[in-house]
């Protein structure tokens, strides 16, 4: 007999498979590190190298202190072995994940030595770390890492190309060896002898051009001084940076592999020409040696530049060089003429701080920075910054840049009297590879902030195809205990913001609550509105129509950005949580504006910046992680959403919030309403004092994680016009942006049967 075991027991049998294989694997690896060749060879080479590297970059060893086997993170690592390598993915992905797990966890068990070392002589606080805080960091971090990596291979898509994924991956992984090679790189004879030649070559070079200059064994002498040719000026992070973009460009693998062949010749050419910065005179550079210490961080500067301009405008190669040469000019124009000035305003403020805490930060700043990374720090930052700024952005908003300018400050501040504390602490000077990594580091954060919202435009594939996806993936929240405490307060503001419902035409922004959430267009159909419903998932829209049952819904596949609407056709529109998800908010509010009719009144809702619980913090985290289920979103002040709402032409009647709860426990409530239904009892007890609060404590409501404008349309002449239209109900634009065909179906299949051609059309072409 054929038993039918379910899709349940079908679904679980690979995870109990994996399960299986990842505990034997598990046993196996702790088992092998356990044996005493492993121990005294693979284990004590990796607490060689990890202490070699605490040593080389500042951290002094403890003389009373040994690290041993329970110190190299050998435990830890098994255990992050043994899940990737057991998860059923391509082998190529297992190997992948097992090495970047490793290298995290070896990573921060370097961290972890170091910090031993420093606080050695203090035997209670290296008890709490040794035994209790790291131990816990370290299988925290691993757990974390185990989890994303699985998450992230069991959904796993790319809005980048093949050839930018590549060059991240090389990047990453180029990167995390050259820092590993550096203390021995560093010390090569054989590189010293390198040194010798780039010095020599460079003399030539000078007195061929006229210059006096000449060179013993590796230091190059001039009118200038003397500069000597070291391992670190030639061992330079744009190794792996050349290395990763050679990987990633599109070429034949023999002409890859002559150019990695090339690497050596082609940066000993960069090692010599990069001295002629030597010959230049006093008034143009004051420390050329600055220059030429920091020569591979200016070209690493004007690297990011490029790949910037050219992953902004990578459809065009003539767009893409325009926006470089936009991009440099401005990096440089902002470095020559506001470098020192803001180079100056930092130093005061650090220095100003630094009294009230008892440090003295100029001698201190001297013996960590010899090589004048450093000093040159805060001025090629805010260069940069700008720089990338202009590569990236589209809508040259003043606001981000200043906002991102402001933080960088900050942080430049924040890193100098850090510098300045482990010196006065521990005696520890930073070295200047780890200041010109946080020169550049900054700049790079930053734009990836401002590209979090690329891939959003209208019509792009990517955006598209997520919102697909979520449609289909996405479980139902309807029933909740926080959804109904989200209803309810979402009944209450429809309620207040008119008098009355019936025959009201109201324009819903997206369909989303109408599939999976509160369903509140439901309950506003069953009060006599006429609802029109917009999304850009078509799983949405049919769930949607689903949904409604018998009620009337009119439904269409649309963007907000770019309505199917005529002018001043409906009465009201409800959008809440919609037009945070993408770039373009201001453009999508003016288009709500466009379709709302004279008289017409916008409850428009974003999330809230000033959530006391810190939602948008919560959010921005997981997102970073890939966690966050709706994908890119930003919040908004009461002041901004205002100031976007009358720009658009709108009045202001009234501003409010929704939903004062805790992000998590709404987070927490759902995970347990879908996932784990035993456990909503407990959610629900967690939901019910905000309930409480909500209800008695009416003042808390305008601090909800959902800040609300209530704005009207002013009247004017065309009100006639629009009163027309609207009694004539909603024109629908039958063109690429694309009308529903299942509401044209049942009376004209032949109009119906085209514009589902076109629909069709239109989605097969963005994706």
């Amino acid at each position: 007999m054929i038993r039918y075991a379910g899709p349940s027991a079908v679904a679980d049998a690979p995870s109990a498979r994996f399960l299986v294989q990842a505990l034997l694997w598990v046993v196996a690896l702790v088992g092998v590190i356990r044996l005493p060749w492993v121990a005294e060879h693979i284990v004590g080479a990796l607490i060689t190298f990890q202490t070699t590297l605490v040593a080389w970059y500042g951290a002094t060893p403890a003389p009373g202190l040994v690290v041993d086997a329970s110190c190299s993170g050998a435990d830890v690592t098994a255990l992050c072995l043994g899940v990737t390598l057991a998860f059923p993915v391509a082998w190529s992905r297992r190997i992948a994940g097992a090495a970047i797990g490793a290298t995290i966890i070896t990573a921060l068990n370097t961290v972890r030595i170091a910090t031993l070392y420093a606080v050695a002589s203090s035997p209670d606080t290296l008890d709490l770390l040794h035994v209790y805080v790291w131990p816990t960091a370290l299988a925290l971090t691993t757990l974390i890492y185990m989890f994303v990596w699985i998450r992230w291979n069991s959904t796993r898509t790319h809005r980048l190309s093949p050839a930018w994924v590549r060059f991240f991956q090389v990047a990453a992984v180029s990167f995390v060896v050259y820092v590993a090679a550096v203390p021995w790189a560093f010390t090569s004879a054989w590189l010293a002898e390198v040194g010798t030649w780039t010095a020599q070559s460079g003399a030539l070079l000078l007195r061929l051009a006229g210059a006096s200059a000449h060179a013993t064994g590796s230091v190059l002498m001039t009118d200038r001084g003397g500069f000597q040719v070291t391992q670190q000026c030639l061992f330079t992070p744009m190794l792996p940076l050349f290395v990763s973009a050679v990987s990633a460009m599109p070429m034949p693998r023999r002409r890859r592999w002559m150019l990695v062949a090339l690497a050596p010749a082609l940066f000993f050419g960069l090692g010599v020409s990069r001295l002629l910065v030597l010959v230049l005179p006093s008034f143009v550079i004051a420390r050329p040696e600055v220059l030429v210490h920091g020569f591979y961080q200016f070209m690493a500067g004007a690297v990011l530049l490029v790949v910037a301009a050219h992953y902004r405008e990578r459809r065009s190669v003539a767009a893409a060089s325009r926006r470089t040469a936009g991009a440099l000019a401005a990096a440089i124009t902002a470095g020559l003429l506001a470098g020192g000035l803001w180079t100056r305003a930092i130093g005061a403020s650090v220095t100003m701080l630094s009294a009230r805490v008892g440090i003295d930060v100029a001698p201190l700043l001297g013996v960590s920075d010899p090589q004048g990374a450093m000093g040159l720090m805060p001025g090629y930052q805010m260069a940069l910054t700008i720089g990338l700024w202009v590569a990236l952005s589209t809508s040259r908003e003043w606001r981000s840049i200043a906002a991102t300018l402001v933080w960088v400050a900050l942080l430049q501040m924040a890193f100098l009297m850090g510098v300045c504390v482990v010196h006065a602490t521990w005696g520890v000077s930073v070295h200047a590879l780890v200041t010109r990594a946080w020169a550049l580091g900054v700049p790079a954060i930053g734009a990836l902030a401002w590209t979090a919202g690329s891939g959003t435009a209208v019509g792009d594939r990517g955006y598209w195809r997520f919102w697909q996806q979520v449609g289909n993936r996405f479980p139902v929240l309807t029933g909740a205990a926080s959804t109904t405490y989200y209803f309810d307060n979402e009944r209450r503001l429809l309620t207040e913001s008119f008098p009355s419902l019936a025959g009201l035409t109201i324009l819903k922004t997206d369909l989303w609550d109408e599939a999976k959430n509160t369903r509140i267009m439901q309950w506003a159909a069953d009060q006599g509105a006429r609802v029109i419903g917009i999304d850009l998932s078509r799983p949405i829209v049919e769930d949607a129509r689903e949904a409604f049952g018998d009620r009337a819904l009119l439904p269409v596949v649309s963007d907000v950005r770019s309505l199917p609407f005529a002018t001043g056709t409906v009465d009201a529109i409800y959008s809440m949580g919609t037009v945070e998800h993408f770039a373009e908010t201001e453009a999508s509010v003016a288009e709500l504006a466009r379709v709302l009719r004279p008289g017409g009144r916008l409850i428009l809702g974003v999330p809230n910046r000033h959530d006391p619980f810190l939602r948008p913090l919560m959010v921005n985290a997981l997102n970073l992680v890939g966690l966050y289920g709706y994908g890119f979103e930003k919040s908004y002040s009461r002041r901004q959403l205002r100031g976007m709402v009358e720009r658009a032409g709108l009045e202001t009647k009234r501003e409010t919030a929704i939903l004062f709860i805790p992000g998590w426990i709404r987070m927490c409530d759902l995970w347990c309403h879908t996932r784990a239904r035993a456990l909503t009892p407990v959610t629900r007890a967690m939901v019910q004092p905000f309930v409480w609060l909500d209800r008695y404590v009416p003042f808390l409501r305008r601090h909800g994680y959902l800040v609300v404008n209530v704005a009207d349309k002013p009247s004017t002449s065309s009100a006639g016009a629009g009163a027309a239209a609207r009694s004539a109900g909603v024109e629908y634009v039958v063109d690429a942006r694309g009308c529903d065909p299942a509401l044209l179906r049942s009376t004209e299949p032949l109009k119906a049967l085209f514009i589902e051609v076109i629909d069709t059309l239109r989605l097969h072409a963005v994706a």
